[in-house]
């Protein structure tokens, strides 16, 4: 079961339906999902209300009745209990700069947002900080708390204005506070909030439980910061040190470098809140139905761009840790872009091998979906394992198509059938890749700038460019232990990372094997220590700081719309580099901008958004397991002494295409969706759509129809 999990929203005309309630628990049977995740959305009520409560018990009767397993979407954590804990919520610090002349100065505020779940708007309450600034230029050489130097008042009004006097003239950077109606994440109480839902679902039989989205951070923007009391103190214990008092490292490069592990300190303990806050849920749901009982555990922590960026402010960026509390790889992905599909559901597969099931989960959607988009998007989780989380049942909104009342509802009856009968051939069959991606979370903590945004991209690029050349890639984590079952690794961003990471890496290159650093260059451990001076002699060249960059000044690739956080173009950056003991690689435009040392490179921009990623690519060849056309995708997985090959065409194209594995010779003429299982060298099982022709060593043979 939980092979095929769909969201069902309920809204308040449907809460009040019973009977559309029936109807559409039994619509989704009908289509083959095995799984009801409910949801109260656009809605007056939800479990707290009479209303909702029978709505919820409805369908998790039906549900039962049906065979089919129920869960219910927990909404973000502390709305429903900060009434009663109002001295407990959060505040936020935003970053705002003024000048002090004379002794004067006056800020306009800026005007901070609620991020959903609460009615109710920040409201602005003074200064958490204020620093008097002096710069080396652009770094900050020195900064005093003026805190309490100075005087202020607030003017309320269509715009809010913070003036008043200060001791120290010059630059200075104030940290006004807001007010919010959400609870401090640091809180002990929150698990209360937890227990509250529960509460409310006590008599429904509950298979497991999702909290959809859900991180422990601002989630609001790249600017806010969590002041709160119960934080500045989980801060304090965490670390040693007063988090308020590093603000202004949060925005700013310093002279000594130090920023980095501040960013670095406040995003992990988000993350560390987010995984108690998950693990949490995970105790008590497993507390109430049992260890021995199969239990589902979702739903993706990938949101908000289907990537990094949003996720670093989130305090959910470090996937494959918080992987521990769900039950399997789960990503967010969206039709709009055959690269953030492709790139995603590797992720997730690469997510599932961190997991106890090993299954692997997409919740992907369109705000515009077709037809074709479904059946392509289907056929690429078919052939890749991971299993398809509908999105959804009900009003939606903006928010993808909303079934029953969408072209494609018809479509995914047969969708599903054939992802469920290609996914049970495949079986417990996983891949296993020669090459490795590191994906340094760490470092996008590093940047914190607009800049930042690169590393999800240049992560995409990478993934949907491996499987387009079928290049098996896994991704793995900086806690990964076992690097030396790969034959090369990809480290994306070496900015920073942890110690044991560092030299884990070190300790592979030393051993003969290919590591290709890409991006800006190794500044720091999350420790603080200056790896530098080892990195130059890694790659031998002289790299220098990863700010500030040049402007890359080739082509690349920049889609606009899959840049969630910005109006503007942000421009590309390398980082030009001087040769010590290292070879050229690749120049552009006079700019040493790839170098090589024995086995390791390094690529100082973004080059998988370039044309110059094709020549990497090519030096990969030896890792590639499948020689296929450019349309046509699969993917090989293993288990024991045998191998599946998992064969699809790109969008419509259908396979028309011959290749050589294990030693056979197989052809396939107009095939949609192949299967092919080796036991050792012979092909002992397939599995096709009917009209396909296969031949394997020049005898056409018999499979079985999806």
């Amino acid at each position: 079961m939980f092979a095929s999990p769909i969201m069902l929203l309920l809204d308040t005309s449907i809460t009040l339906d019973h009977k559309r309630l029936r109807e559409a628990v039994s619509d989704i049977h009908g289509k083959g999902f095995d799984t009801i995740c409910v949801e109260f959305r656009n809605n007056i009520y939800d479990e707290y209300d009479w209303q909702g409560k029978q709505a919820a018990k409805i369908v998790a009767e039906e549900t039962r009745r049906l065979g089919l397993k129920f869960v219910m979407i927990m909404p973000m954590l502390g709305p429903n209990i900060v009434k009663d804990y109002p001295e407990a919520r959060q505040s936020w610090a935003v970053e705002h700069a003024a000048v002090v002349t004379n002794n004067r100065f006056s800020i306009a505020v800026k005007r901070v947002h609620n991020v959903g779940f609460v009615r109710t708007e920040p409201r602005v309450r003074g200064i958490a900080k204020a620093f008097r600034i002096v710069r080396d230029g652009q770094r900050i050489a020195e900064a005093v708390d003026v805190t309490d130097r100075m005087t202020y008042s607030i003017d309320m009004n269509i715009e809010t204005t913070l003036s008043g006097s200060c001791e120290l003239d010059g630059e200075m950077l104030v940290y006004v506070r807001y007010e919010t109606d959400y609870m401090d994440f640091a809180f002990g109480g929150m698990r209360l909030s937890v227990d509250s839902f529960l509460e409310q679902y006590e008599d429904l039989p509950l298979d497991g439980y999702a909290i959809d989205e859900f991180g422990a951070g601002s989630r609001s923007s790249e600017d806010v910061y969590f002041v709160g009391g119960h934080f500045l103190q989980a801060f304090r214990d965490k670390y040693g040190y007063d988090f308020a008092d590093q603000l202004y490292l949060m925005k700013h490069e310093t002279v000594t470098g130090s920023a980095g592990k501040a960013r670095f300190d406040y995003y992990q303990l988000t993350i560390d809140l987010t995984y108690g806050l998950q693990n949490y849920v995970k105790d008590r749901y497993a507390e109430r139905i049992g260890t021995e009982t199969e239990m589902f555990g979702g739903f993706h922590s990938t949101w908000w761009g289907e990537g990094n960026s949003g996720d670093l402010w989130a305090g959910n960026i470090d996937y494959f840790r918080l992987t521990d509390n769900l039950s399997g790889g789960f990503v967010d992905a969206q039709f709009d872009a055959e690269r953030t599909m492709v790139s995603l559901t590797m992720l997730a597969e690469s997510l599932a091998k961190y997991a106890d099931s090993g299954l692997a989960y997409n919740m992907c959607w369109d705000r515009n979906t077709t037809k074709e988009k479904l059946d392509y998007y289907m056929r690429l989780l078919a052939v890749r394992n991971v299993r398809w989380v509908g999105h959804a049942y009900g009003y939606v909104g903006p928010f993808g198509p909303g079934y029953p009342d969408h072209v494609t509802w018809e479509d995914t009856k047969r969708c599903l059938e054939r992802q469920k009968a290609f996914q049970a051939f495949i079986g417990g069959a996983v891949s296993k890749p020669k090459l490795a991606m590191m994906y340094v979370w760490e470092s996008v903590a590093f940047h914190n700038n607009d800049y930042m945004h690169y590393h999800r991209l240049s992560m995409k690029a990478v993934l949907d460019k491996m499987m387009q050349q079928k290049l098996e890639i896994d991704v793995i984590p900086t806690s990964e232990p076992d690097l030396a079952r790969y034959d090369a690794l990809i480290v994306l961003w070496p900015t920073m990372m942890p110690e044991a990471a560092w030299q884990a890496i070190a300790a592979y290159a030393a051993a003969g094997k290919k590591v290709i650093f890409i991006g800006p260059p190794a500044q720091c451990t999350v420790e603080g220590r200056d790896i530098r001076a080892e990195f130059e002699r890694l790659t031998g060249a002289v790299t220098g700081d990863a700010f500030p960059g040049v402007i890359y000044n080739g082509d690349y690739e920049y889609v606009e719309w899959d840049i969630w956080f910005t109006k503007s173009k942000i421009d590309m950056q390398a980082f030009p580099m001087e040769l010590t003991d290292g070879e050229a690689r690749l120049v552009h435009e006079g700019d040493l901008l790839g170098v090589s040392k024995g086995s390791v490179e390094y690529y100082a921009f973004e080059m998988p958004l370039t044309p110059y990623f094709d020549t990497l690519l090519a030096s990969l060849d030896f890792a590639r397991e499948l020689d296929l056309p450019d349309d046509v995708i699969g993917k090989v997985s293993y288990r024991d002494e045998g191998a599946v090959l998992s064969i699809t065409g790109r969008w419509g194209a259908r396979i028309n295409c011959g290749f050589q594995f294990r030693g056979n010779t197989i052809r396939i003429k107009d095939g949609v969706l192949v299967g092919i299982r080796l036991q050792g060298n012979r092909v002992v099982d397939l599995i096709s759509e009917a009209g396909c022709v296969i031949e394997v060593n020049g005898s056409r043979m018999e499979y079985g129809l999806l």
